[in-house]
């Protein structure tokens, strides 16, 4: 322990006598230490961190899915049979999301809300803070109307009354009464604000219907003694048997049980590894970045090292003295590091997409500093060793022969200094080029037409409730005089209104049914985006008629039924004839589902986003649908926030007790949904530009300190008539050569591993030629760059002054 402090206090002083070196190495430590914790604590809370509930590992979640739709929300009639007939699980519950308007507490506003069997929260762990939950006799149609609220609903609306309950609020007009206050915030709905009991709703919302899928998500507790693969094997065979019960609801229809965090993080999981990937590659540049400068220092300290083992010193305390000032190092690197992560949560949480799970809980605690800890020793022993262990192997007698001006390296010293620059370059063309193919992506996507234009556009999400609303008629009128009062207001160019908010994916799917064309079996039916429209819709997000008409005052609740749809729809089915006047329907071909008539087509809108394919999407009109709720759309000539507050003013004016929510513009949308894409691309572009600098430093390092122990030579070849120029293109040649290797294994390796971007990417192949090769003359031209200084100096070398130093 003596030598030990011996060794320290000897490091700390060795490095003050170099502060150049010792700020530079601490430097780039930190910035590779920094970017590895500011990620890692973002993976910890999201990944790491155990789930907020009892014996998280038995938390299971189960879907629905099928060949045509794909994956699916659970259908109320189909959980209502598991819970009867699934062993495996020890408990079983449903639960559904949804929004209601508030009166009488202030204006109307929509609250996002939770509705949940009474299953859900024994099955979480969860008990009120006040009250009770839910009871069985309360989850059933016709129960009396009964709310719980979460915490925070209680404290900002009623004032954390202490006498809440059995008191009402009012939803949708109708009054609820509250039995429970929930403990803080539940992490299952982290939007909700309420919580109700979900079969009261099974007959309102047409849930009780077997091929109605409703956003039921079921999730489930394994019993002790059960696993996945036999609740699997009960869930298969209750779903067989339903197929063959009910062959028009269950037909090619299958469940699939999961883990929780595996469903809950499945996407995320990947991303977050990959970033963690990408800063693991910066503090290895970083690590081969100072394990140089190491390399270098050591033999600038050969005669030190020499004239302390004659005295005694063997290899390995040597060796151990030289590990100790990387140590020392690294610790002072994982320090600054840690105040860089610190000071980057901040802007990295802000450029990540807010609708990730526990992504706000990043944070620097006691999990993280260990591993800073843990990353900043083994980094130091990463860079250390090797130089460490080049320095212990010197010649003594020549090390002693030499004077200090002409200390020179050994050819497996500069093997090695050769070898961490190809390293640090292949590892930077590897991050490089996986930025430039994300970036490419997102160019891809950006550059994707929409089919409507969200420039300048206002979008608010309207709901009716109330008796004076329950008929189609009513809630057709309230819209069509909102739009008329909302077009006269000035600044406004047009408005209409949709089910389905453009660019968001919310829009429903169903199978339908071509007249006159051959009916498919059940499990092979087509199936279409479906969305509901009112007749200024298209002309408002100029999206173009391409054959027939858009719909107008005369489709009525009395005329016949007709559609729109999008060309996608009319290619798949009347590639080489007019679809107009063709006649199609939603749902199965048994449904009573009346047949509407074709009456238009126009573009394809990208509805899911402009990087999802795009699909056939058949449109209704609101004058023949009669829908509650739809998303105004206002196209407006000043900016379309400065036009919020007279438009809902507008629609207040007409019903104040309706709420008017998500009010921002549609151009948010848009941005919304690229945002995972947009997120990887910064943060990888970030990281490839820091790999490339720090590539950058290191060949400048290693070519400045060649040319060091060449001046020698340089000076008797311009002695000899060399000109400056060829001086210059010897050192500048002999970097780019040294980067031309590194650049051919890190494409050989970057070939491999960018097949893990496949997911990420759009519009761009993994081994996409132009991106190699762009990346690879950057790098080139980065190499060239770091020498050009050592060669500049190189070849303004004074042959009498260089010979005379020798």
């Amino acid at each position: 322990m003596r030598t030990f402090w011996q060794d320290v206090r000897y490091g700390i002083r060795m490095l003050a006598k170099d502060p150049a070196f010792t700020a530079i190495a601490i430097l780039t430590l930190a910035l590779g230490i920094g970017a590895n914790t500011a990620i890692f604590s973002v993976v910890d809370a999201v990944l790491l961190k155990r789930l907020p509930y009892p014996d998280p590992a038995r938390l299971m979640t189960v879907y629905e899915k099928q060949a045509t739709t794909g994956e699916m929300s659970v259908a109320w009639p189909n959980f209502a049979d598991w819970r009867n007939q699934i062993h495996a699980f020890e408990s079983v519950a449903a639960a559904r999301q949804d929004t209601f308007t508030l009166t009488g507490l202030g204006p109307a506003e929509r609250i996002a809300a939770a509705q949940v069997t009474p299953a859900f929260f024994p099955l979480l762990g969860v008990v009120p803070r006040m009250g009770r939950t839910f009871t069985d006799a309360e989850d059933v149609p016709g129960a009396a109307p009964v709310v719980m609220l979460t915490e925070s609903f209680w404290r900002k609306d009623l004032g954390s009354d202490p006498e809440v309950i059995g008191k009402s609020i009012v939803m949708d007009s109708s009054s609820y009464t509250v039995i429970g206050v929930l403990p803080g915030e539940l992490k299952y709905f982290p939007r909700a604000q309420v919580y109700l009991p979900l079969g009261q709703f099974s007959r309102i919302r047409g849930m009780d219907t077997r091929g109605n899928h409703q956003g039921i998500r079921c999730i489930a507790r394994l019993r002790e003694e059960a696993s996945v693969a036999q609740a699997q094997g009960e869930l298969d065979a209750i779903m067989s048997a339903l197929e063959q019960q009910y062959p028009n609801s269950n037909a090619g229809v299958t469940a699939t049980v999961t883990p929780f965090d595996d469903y809950l993080f499945h996407d995320t999981r990947a991303v977050l590894l990959l970033l963690l990937g990408a800063v693991g590659l910066v503090l290895l540049i970083a690590c081969a970045n100072v394990a140089n400068l190491f390399l270098a220092r050591a033999t600038a300290r050969q005669k030190e090292f020499a004239i302390r083992a004659t005295l005694g010193a063997g290899k390995a305390r040597l060796v151990r003295q030289l590990l100790t000032e990387s140590l020392l190092l690294s610790i002072a690197g994982g320090g600054l590091g840690l105040a860089v992560a610190n000071w980057s949560i901040a802007p990295l949480l802000h450029f990540a997409p807010q609708n990730v799970s526990r992504l706000e809980g990043a944070q620097i605690d006691l999990r993280v500093l260990l591993f800073t800890m843990g990353i900043a020793i083994v980094t130091g022993i990463l860079f250390g060793f090797a130089p460490a262990l080049h320095a212990s192997r010197q010649d003594l007698g020549s090390s002693l022969r030499e004077t200090g001006a002409t200390v020179t390296s050994t050819r497996s010293r500069e093997q090695l200094r050769s070898a961490l620059l190809i390293s640090e370059v292949a590892l930077a063309i590897v991050l490089v080029i996986a930025s430039g193919l994300t970036v490419r992506s997102i160019l891809r996507v950006l550059d994707v037409k929409l089919g409507a234009n969200p420039d300048h556009v206002l979008a608010m999400d309207v709901y009716l409730t109330g008796a004076k609303y329950a008929k189609p008629e009513a809630r057709n009128n309230f819209f069509q005089e909102a739009i008329a009062h909302i077009q006269q207001i000035p600044g406004v160019e047009s408005a209409g209104a949709i089910l389905c908010t453009p660019f968001v994916g919310d829009c429903w799917t169903s199978v339908y049914v071509v007249e006159g064309r051959p009916v498919p079996a059940q499990t092979d039916l087509p199936s279409s985006l479906f969305n509901v429209a009112d007749q200024n819709f298209f002309h408002t997000m100029q999206i173009p008629l391409l054959a027939g008409r858009y719909f107008n005052e005369s489709d009525t609740a009395n005329s016949i039924l007709v559609a729109v749809i999008n060309e996608s729809m009319a290619r798949k089915w009347w590639p080489n004839e007019s679809p107009l006047s063709k006649r199609i329907k939603q749902g199965f071909p048994q449904d009573k589902t009346p047949f509407r008539e074709v009456v238009g087509v126009v573009g394809d809108v990208k509805e899911e986003g402009p990087d999802v394919p795009q699909r056939p999407e058949i449109f209704l009109p609101h004058s023949q649908e009669g829908n509650a709720a739809l998303t105004l759309l206002i196209r407006t000539g000043p900016e379309p926030m400065a036009m919020a507050r007279s438009v809902v003013n507008e629609i207040h004016a007409m019903d104040g007790n309706q709420a008017v929510d998500s009010v921002q513009p549609l151009m948010d949308y848009l941005t919304s949904s690229t945002a995972w894409r947009r997120s990887i691309a910064v943060l990888l572009g970030f990281f490839g530009f820091l790999a490339l600098g720090l590539a950058a430093i290191g060949i400048y390092g290693v070519m400045s300190y060649t040319v060091s122990q060449r001046s020698h030579e340089i000076g008797i070849r311009l002695a000899l008539g060399a000109h400056p120029r060829q001086i210059l293109g010897l050192v500048v040649g002999q970097g780019v050569r040294i980067s031309l290797v590194g650049v051919g294994i890190g494409i050989v390796v970057a070939l491999g591993l960018t097949q893990l971007l496949t997911s990420l990417l759009f519009g761009v192949t993994p081994r996409d030629p132009l991106t190699f090769g762009g990346v690879a003359l950057l790098v080139v031209a980065v190499a060239v760059l770091g020498s050009c200084v050592p060669a500049r100096r190189a070849s303004s070398v004074d042959p009498i002054v260089a010979l005379r130093h020798e």
